[in-house]
């Protein structure tokens, strides 16, 4: 298995020059028999960058948006005319609401193009926790897997499931604070206008996230999870994850904390770095047991800043970066 980084926020130290990088992501999957797109930049971006890294995204089964924000599909527009029949599995709620960043002093616009659906409604294929389009995807899923499936994700393949998060026992990150949303129906404005000019009576909410999904990967050695912002929290969606499929091992988890650059950062990586430590000890619920479970790899990038990634090197034996350009191997 191997995740291609076609976009990120950085390069690698020796990484060719060709290759250019924005504040957005984008990964290429590839397992035994399914190629998938991740996201899609805050641009078209990933198109140029898989070009020059000799990748073909025609061998793309279908496309998965992880949430609403403006740098993960900010190409999205650009893959669907460059691939005109594949499907984008997007959470419907993405194109109901509007998501802004408020931490520069004023509202900045940060949402997905809402015209997209009506121009390219045959393509999406929408899910969102307690929707009918959540269910088991394939009769072929065992009957254990069957039963530990719950209301907030669907079986895509039999080995691979999108889910949603439907944990709040460990933290979410300080980051979150600086984000809201506001449903649609409250009026009236283009949601991509950088300064968003919002009527004194439209008052955003806190975001809460209910419009991130993540996809829950089965392999021999475990699950491998791509969470992209893990606006929910990463060992939330961990879990998560572990409960919809039945599966305990967690063998990778890769993407983006959302470990922003603020006073809080440190004492969140110390934060983050014990409640692994405590999740990955713990015994499944037997009494007088000691079988701790394996910590999955961590390897992160995009909304993990570079003071969190200096303080993670020092909290947790092992972890990975990825960057622009970079091939994840599984």
């Amino acid at each position: 298995m191997r995740i291609h980084i076609l976009s990120d926020n950085l390069s690698g130290n020796k990484q060719d020059a060709i290759l250019k990088c924005e504040h957005g992501l984008s990964m290429l999957i590839e397992t035994e028999d399914t190629t998938i797109l991740c996201d899609m930049g805050a641009s078209d971006l990933f198109l140029h960058n898989a070009l020059q890294m000799g990748l073909d995204l025609h061998k793309i089964d279908f496309a998965f948006i992880s949430h609403g924000h403006s740098d993960h599909t900010g190409g999205l527009e650009d893959f669907l005319n460059f691939l005109p029949d594949r499907k984008i599995y997007a959470s419907s709620s993405i194109f109901k609401e509007y998501y802004f960043s408020g931490r520069r002093g004023y509202w900045r616009a940060m949402s997905t193009d809402h015209s997209l659906l009506n121009k390219f409604h045959h393509r999406f294929i929408l899910t969102g926790p307690n929707e009918e389009t959540i269910r088991s995807y394939s009769e072929t899923c065992s009957t254990a897997i069957k039963k530990s499936c719950r209301n907030n994700g669907m079986w895509i393949k039999p080995d691979i499931a999108i889910l949603y998060n439907n944990c709040n026992r460990w933290s979410r990150p300080y980051g979150n604070c600086y984000l809201t949303k506001i449903s649609c129906l409250k009026g009236e404005f283009k949601p991509t206008d950088y300064r968003a000019q919002l009527s004194p009576e439209i008052i955003p909410e806190p975001d809460n996230f209910a419009h991130e999904q993540a996809l829950a990967i089965n392999t021999p050695k475990g699950l491998v999870i791509i969470s992209s912002c893990s606006h929910c929290g990463a060992i939330n969606i961990m879990e998560s994850c572990k409960e919809f499929t039945g599966q305990e091992n967690i063998y990778a988890f890769i993407g983006g904390l959302h470990f922003i650059d603020s006073p809080q950062v440190a004492q969140e990586v110390d934060t983050f770095a014990k409640e692994l430590n405590e999740a990955f000890a713990q015994n499944n619920g037997n009494e007088g047991a000691s079988t701790p479970l394996t910590k999955p790899r961590i390897i992160t990038g995009h909304c993990t800043s570079n003071p969190a990634k200096e303080l993670l090197k020092e909290k947790i034996t092992g972890i990975e970066f990825f960057y622009t350009g970079a091939t994840v191997l599984l």
